[in-house]
Parts: C-alpha cells; sequence; structure tokens
C-alpha cells in the first residue's frame, strides 16, 4: 500500500467530525482562482462547521427522509481524486445515501485498495468489482441495478459534491414532492484544485436543452423514472447523459432547477471539460441523442454541432413549415383586432429588414414545436448586438443580453448563439402562434408601444406556452438611434404593476445570482 494510501486513510468517519481541522479542509475546497467568484463564494456558499452541524440536525428531525443512491464508476483514478470525491460523499451533511462504487475492472492495485479500505470504514459504501473494464454505461447500469434508494444521483469518479449538495435536494423533494428529476448549478475544478468557471443555470428550458446538455451535473432522478427509461444506453457512450435527460424531457418528467452550486467537475488534461477533442465520439453521440429526441416528438429536420461555438453545442434546423405566415409591421399594431387572422403571425417594426431569406421561416419553424408559443429572433445594427434574448427586471425594463457587443459574442453559456427558452420576446421581431392569439385574444389595447408584446408574452407563460429564442433569424435595424425603450414611462410603470408579483420572483430563464445592472451576465454580489 502506498504511502499517500496510508495517509488517506485514517481519517475519521462523518459522524465524528466536529474539530478544526476539517473545517480548515473545506475553506480550502471554497477557494477560487478568480477573485470576484472568491467574493461570491464566501458570501453566498460557504458552508462552515455550525452550519454543516445545522443542516444535519435539521434532516434528522425530518419524519420523510428520502434515501439517495450516488453511481460513481471507477476506472484506474488517481488516488487523491479518488478519496477526494469518496470523501465529498461521507461529509455530506445529509446522512441518508448510499454510494454504489462500481470498479469497471480497474488495474490499478491501489484503486481497488482504496475502495476496499474505504468501504469497511463506512458501510454505506458499496462497491461492485466488474470482472472486466466495459464502459462507463455498463459500469452505470450496474450500479443502477444496485441502487436502493428512492432518488438517484451520479457523481464521477474525480469530481466532488459540495457538503450541503444531498441536504439541499431532500429539502426541495419534500417542498415539491412531485418533482422527478433535480438539477443544480456547478463550477469547475482546476488543475491547481481551486474552483472556477461557475455555470450559473436557467430554469427548465426544453428548447434550450436541444442546444447542448446545459444541466450536466448535478443531475438526481426519481428511481422509478430511472427504471421507466431502462437506464442509459450503450450506443450513446460519452453522451449517455444527454440522451437520458432528453429522454426524461421527451416523457414530460417534472423537472426542477435548484440555483445552488452543489457540484465541483474536475478540469485535467484528459477530461471532456478541458480537452473537448478528448472524446470526439461523445459529441457524435450527442448529435444522435438530439436527432431521436425530435423523432420522438414527431419533428422532422436536421442537427449538426454548431459550427460557431465549442464542441457540445448544437444546432436544430426544423423542416420548413406547411403554411407561410402572415408578416405585419409594428405600424399596423393598431389594427391588429380588426385585421383577419388565419394564419401564424409575424411582426417586425417599421424599420426592421431580414438579413437573409430565411430568417422569417427559421422563426416560424420553432412555432412547430408542441409548446411554443413565440419565437423571436436576434437584432443587429451593423456588426452589433442590439438583441439576444430579453431578461425581465423588477421595474418593468427589460435587460437586453450583450446588447452593443459584436455579433461574435458567444457570451455567458454561448447565450447570444444558441437557440434557448426566454421569457419574453422582442416587438421588433416576432412570431405568433394563431392557436395562442386566438387563446389570449390578441394584444392588450391598453398598451400603445412594444410593451403590448412584452405583456402578450408574459400572458402566453402564464398559460403554459414557451417562448424561444433564435440566433439563426437575424434581423437588421435602419435606424441610427435604435435604443431599448420599448414604451413611455407611464406603460413601463403600467407593465411593472400589473406584472409585479411575476417579476419580483425573477425571469426563470436567468439565473438570480447573475447581474441585472449590466449586459454581459455577471455575477451579482
Amino acid at each position: 500500500m502506498s504511502t499517500l494510501l496510508n495517509w488517506l486513510l485514517p481519517r475519521k468517519a462523518p459522524q465524528q467530525i466536529d474539530c478544526i481541522p476539517w473545517e480548515i479542509e473545506l475553506k480550502r475546497w471554497a477557494s477560487s482562482e478568480w477573485i470576484e467568484y472568491q467574493t461570491w463564494l464566501f458570501r453566498h456558499a460557504f458552508v462552515s462547521l455550525h452550519d454543516w452541524k445545522s443542516l444535519r440536525s435539521e434532516a434528522q428531525s425530518w419524519q420523510e427522509k428520502p434515501l439517495f443512491s450516488l453511481i460513481t464508476p471507477v476506472y484506474n483514478t488517481p488516488l487523491k481524486l479518488l478519496f477526494e470525491c469518496i470523501y465529498s460523499v461521507r461529509t455530506q451533511a445529509y446522512p441518508y445515501w448510499e454510494l454504489c462504487l462500481v470498479d469497471d475492472g480497474s488495474s490499478h492495485k491501489t484503486t481497488l485498495a482504496l475502495l476496499d479500505a474505504m468501504a469497511d470504514e463506512d458501510k454505506r459504501l458499496r462497491v461492485l468489482h466488474l470482472p472486466q473494464n466495459q464502459g462507463i454505461c455498463a459500469a452505470t447500469n450496474a450500479g443502477l441495478a444496485m441502487a436502493r434508494g428512492d432518488y438517484v444521483g451520479f457523481l464521477d469518479h474525480d469530481d466532488r459534491l459540495a457538503p450541503n449538495a444531498l441536504h439541499a435536494i431532500a429539502k426541495s423533494i419534500r417542498q415539491q414532492p412531485d418533482t422527478q428529476v433535480l438539477y443544480s448549478d456547478r463550477d469547475m475544478l482546476s488543475p491547481r484544485n481551486t474552483r472556477f468557471m461557475h455555470l450559473f443555470k436557467p430554469g427548465w428550458s426544453p428548447e434550450t436543452l436541444l442546444s447542448g446538455n446545459y444541466l450536466f451535473h448535478l443531475l438526481v432522478y426519481r428511481r422509478d423514472l430511472l427504471e421507466q427509461l431502462g437506464g442509459v444506453r450503450g450506443e450513446f457512450e460519452g453522451s449517455q447523459d444527454y440522451d437520458l435527460i432528453l429522454r426524461a424531457a421527451d416523457v414530460q418528467a417534472k423537472i426542477l432547477h435548484l440555483p445552488q452550486v452543489l457540484y465541483h467537475w474536475r478540469q485535467h488534461e484528459n477530461s471532456v471539460s478541458l480537452a473537448h477533442d478528448a472524446k470526439a465520439y461523445a459529441y457524435e453521440a450527442g448529435t444522435r441523442a438530439v436527432q431521436e429526441s425530435l423523432q420522438r416528438r414527431g419533428l422532422q429536420g436536421e442537427v449538426m454541432e454548431n459550427p460557431a461555438l465549442w464542441r457540445g453545442n448544437y444546432r436544430v434546423k426544423l423542416q420548413n413549415p406547411k403554411q407561410s405566415a402572415q408578416v405585419m409591421r409594428w405600424s399596423e399594431r393598431l389594427d391588429f383586432h380588426n385585421v383577419q387572422i388565419n394564419s401564424d403571425i409575424v411582426i417586425l417594426g417599421e424599420d426592421i429588414v431580414a438579413m437573409d431569406e430565411d430568417s422569417l421561416l427559421e422563426m416560424q419553424r420553432w412555432l412547430q414545436v408542441d409548446g411554443v408559443g413565440l419565437v423571436t429572433g436576434k437584432l443587429l445594427d451593423n456588426t452589433q448586438i442590439v438583441h439576444a434574448g430579453l431578461v425581465q427586471r423588477p421595474g418593468g425594463e427589460p435587460l437586453a443580453l450583450y446588447a452593443g457587443h459584436p455579433e461574435t459574442t458567444p457570451g455567458y453559456m454561448a447565450v447570444t448563439a444558441t437557440v434557448r427558452n426566454v421569457s419574453s420576446v422582442h416587438p421588433a421581431c416576432c412570431a405568433i402562434r394563431l392557436e395562442l392569439w386566438q387563446q389570449l385574444g390578441g394584444l392588450n389595447p391598453d398598451y400603445q408601444s412594444g410593451y403590448a408584446l412584452l405583456d402578450f408574452s408574459l400572458r402566453a407563460l402564464q398559460a403554459g406556452h414557451r417562448i424561444v429564442y433564435t440566433p439563426f433569424a437575424r434581423f437588421q435595424t435602419q435606424s441610427q438611434d435604435f435604443s431599448q425603450d420599448f414604451g413611455p414611462p407611464q406603460e413601463r410603470q403600467r407593465f411593472a404593476k400589473t406584472w409585479e408579483n411575476w417579476l419580483a420572483k425573477g425571469d426563470p430563464y436567468y439565473n438570480q445570482w447573475l447581474t441585472l445592472e449590466m449586459n454581459d451576465m455577471g455575477l451579482a454580489l
């Protein structure tokens, strides 16, 4: 047994942890290379020993205590990384879990010895040794077969959980027991073992998911849903988790976002997080996973990797609509209640020009997706972004993400360059499904400005419809002084008052930890 292994093993079990060194170690685990993120971590995400004990006590007082099964395939993992992974589970404030460690035919004796030694220390660690290497999918399904928990989570063998991760998930389940899938925010661990590259995700966004697996880590499923889906599929090796969540979405599983950083994804030279070409087959499998999802939904279209972005981002180009849409200029808004509407509607501002023949069709294509009621496009002033998605703010004045930036700026989570869900259309370029127009009775005549369409957007969300932004519908404004003023102050105030309660909760497609003061999606400290 190596010297490192001898140093690692004599750690205290979590039930005995009550000493300062453990708190110092977790402080080290909360260290970031980014000064701004370091500040955020200590303000919003650091779990002290006192906090940990309070969470533990709270969990023990609950009458209903869901059991979590964490599935971790292991293959020749470096000892220190494997130990940190397991240790991050053993130090969970929530104690009702089992860790199913599936050794996928490791040849390193120290890996095998560490697994068995730690399992001897804590009976919640369950180790299965496969006779030979079978791959991540086979190992994952072997772990699922072992699982006895009410909910199942996935933890890579070199990653870490935040100490409050399972407590936060369990608390959310208690509050919303019909939830079938939960996902959290995450960050990365650098090669120097410090935290950086945070990923603060939006709420559940079905169309965003078609552009890439934005949910990736931490994902927790109700076990009966996983049994219904049949586990992961070997033919999607490398993107098996993406295929799994797409299939969960296609059966209308109830999916919930938990806006806390509960997972730390390890970055090293052979990981997909660092070298995007390390596993090229994974992205090919991702393309096929999205293609199959379209087929399950009865949609026809082409799926390709998004050439403007890093790998793992996809573009879905749906088939052209069977019927043309009725195109109207915003100057005709006052006549909307008198015009006979008998098809889907495209509304353009007076000075807005489509940059190619495909742009109008692109907006109409997404109206074919069940549940999508409105679509909006990208608006440019020469080569600068005017609109790449709006974020609703409490005062009633939306935030235009990356306005004024070059069009080549992909932005945080590539928001300007991917098809995604948003809370409202831009009044100068949008498409509306006929059935939605009829259901809501058109625009509210109380508004004489762009706020009529912002109001219509929120009414559509309230009625259960979704809104899509597509960067592949590109429009140019001819105005030299285009602004983001959607209407006079009195209309903004009316809008803010009408939707006061909705706006106060925060835009569901924008993370609460991101700034509303600037349009670059920086941290809100």
